[in-house]
């Protein structure tokens, strides 16, 4: 009976932990084929690394399945989760899309790879996107409509987004499909009157930068007609969450904070401004980045080093939530894709018509060349490459040109950033932002220990090293953090 299972090689383990409820020696375990988190004894542990599934009771045997830690045997586990996240694609129902209806934007950041100027979509290229859309929608029958409006800056082009969304709502409802959108906003333009004009176009969760405090952010994300933004954003982002519609609808803001040594020190200052003006208690979270290259641009050269990033993540997360700011989903959870690009329907509209299949791909010159695009909106029917870069790249990850068929953490990333391997922007750089070499983190469960968070999780195949180092993977558990399953 024992050998219809082995132990999965996609589990991650940490060093030995006692909490305060759990005396006895254990580990906590993390199955990413499910995304699950496990506490087991130290003595079941020692069972399964040995193979001695024999000598593990069979409800815990049951539940070592159940979570997939235990797995029945295969030839090649990745190519297994390969096939998995191939047929969970195509059995999707919601069609995501990116628009950036305009290629302009008012601020200049230092770390943006894109080249600005004053260009709208105009109606006949908006009217054959909202044509191409509905016929894929429905020729897929799509269940959901899911719209991210980008830039440039969206708002720029506010009432190309009224119009599109306007006609696409109209046309969802007609053929009884959901619609839902997000915007990627720097913020500048969003009043409470612009929120009101989104919201009814059912915009309804918004990504907003704001890099440290006003010093730090007015030097990172610079006004190109001169003066600061911090303060007007901020004020923005103050009126907007205090409507009732806000809560009414359940907004959500994320606010992004990208980080370099410019600014990583003012990190935790801006976390207490955005509580004392009563933010956390607003249904808006917070989102740590490093600034990588993009485009060519360099612009990772004065990023942290991934470990010393890391590490400074966890005192950040553990800052923002004794503020009063949630994070959910803190382990990674189990997902079939990295991004868009895999998804065969998925597809990045500029205001020129071209269609890409990622959404950092417009209007920077690194892409400006036929091999990154999918088609134009004007001769798609008849000129289509489905070979655009990264868009197969659930068939070259298997050739070798990454380390994601080897890491434990696939099941959970998907490879991460695919466009960073394509252009050879390796693990070895700075930021490390395409993955972080299969590390992770534990809090030492309900005691918030910070000794034991500090600790790394392991393959299981390195259990009798003795490395602790500091970790250099961003998924924290804050101290109240308790495993899925306790296996005793």
């Amino acid at each position: 009976m024992h050998d219809e299972y082995v132990l999965s090689r996609y589990l991650i383990a940490s060093d030995i932990v006692s909490p305060d409820h759990h005396p006895d020696p254990s580990r906590l375990l993390f199955a990413s084929r499910t995304g699950k988190s496990l506490l087991v004894k130290e003595r079941v542990y020692r069972h399964l690394q040995a193979g001695e599934f024999e000598r593990i009771d069979a409800a815990t045997l049951r539940q070592l399945q159940s979570d997939e830690v235990l797995v029945p045997p295969t030839d090649d586990e990745f190519l297994d989760m390969l096939g998995k996240n191939r047929l969970a694609i195509s059995e999707t129902r919601t069609l995501s899309l990116t628009l950036q209806p305009t290629a302009n934007c008012q601020l200049g950041c230092v770390y943006c790879g894109q080249q600005h100027v004053k260009k709208n979509l105009d109606d006949d290229t908006s009217a054959r996107i909202v044509d191409r859309i509905m016929g894929t929608l429905q020729r897929k029958r799509y269940q959901q409509l899911a719209i991210n409006w980008y830039g440039g800056e969206p708002i720029l082009a506010l009432k190309q987004i009224e119009d599109m969304s306007g006609r696409l709502i109209e046309r969802c409802e007609q053929a009884g499909i959901g619609f839902f959108a997000s915007m990627v906003s720097n913020g500048l333009s969003l009043k409470p009157d612009v929120y009101l004009r989104l919201q009814r176009r059912r915009v309804n969760s918004f990504q907003i930068t704001l890099d440290g405090l006003a010093r730090t952010h007015d030097l990172m994300r610079p006004v190109k007609a001169g003066g600061g933004s911090f303060d007007i954003i901020l004020q923005n982002l103050v009126d907007v969450t205090a409507l009732p519609e806000f809560a009414a609808n359940r907004t959500s803001v994320t606010i992004r904070v990208n980080i370099n040594r410019r600014n990583h020190d003012k990190v935790v200052e801006l976390i207490d401004l955005l509580a004392d003006r009563g933010l956390a208690t607003r249904n808006v979270g917070l989102d740590f980045r490093p600034v990588v290259d993009w485009g060519g641009n360099q612009a990772d050269r004065d990023s942290l080093a991934a470990a010393e990033f890391s590490t400074r993540e966890i005192d950040w997360m553990l800052h923002a939530i004794q503020r009063g700011f949630q994070f959910d989903g803190i382990l990674p959870a189990r997902t079939i894709a990295p991004c868009m690009v895999v998804m065969p329907d998925a597809e990045v509209y500029d205001a020129y018509g071209n269609i890409y299949p990622c959404y950092e791909y417009p209007y920077t010159p690194k892409y400006d060349s036929p091999k990154y695009k999918i088609g134009h909106i004007q001769s798609i029917d008849q000129v289509r490459n489905d070979q655009a870069v990264t868009r197969e790249w659930y068939t070259d990850i298997r050739s070798g040109m990454s380390p994601c068929p080897r890491c434990p953490l696939f099941p959970v990333c998907g490879g991460g950033c695919a466009k960073q391997w394509y252009n050879g922007e390796t693990a070895a750089r700075r930021s490390s932002s395409i993955c972080r070499n299969g590390w992770c983190w534990t809090t030492g469960c309900a005691n918030g220990n910070a000794g034991a968070r500090q600790r790394r999780l392991r393959r299981p195949s390195e259990l009798d090293s003795e490395e602790t180092g500091r970790p250099p993977h961003p998924h924290a558990a804050p101290p109240h953090f308790t495993p899925s399953r306790s296996i005793r």
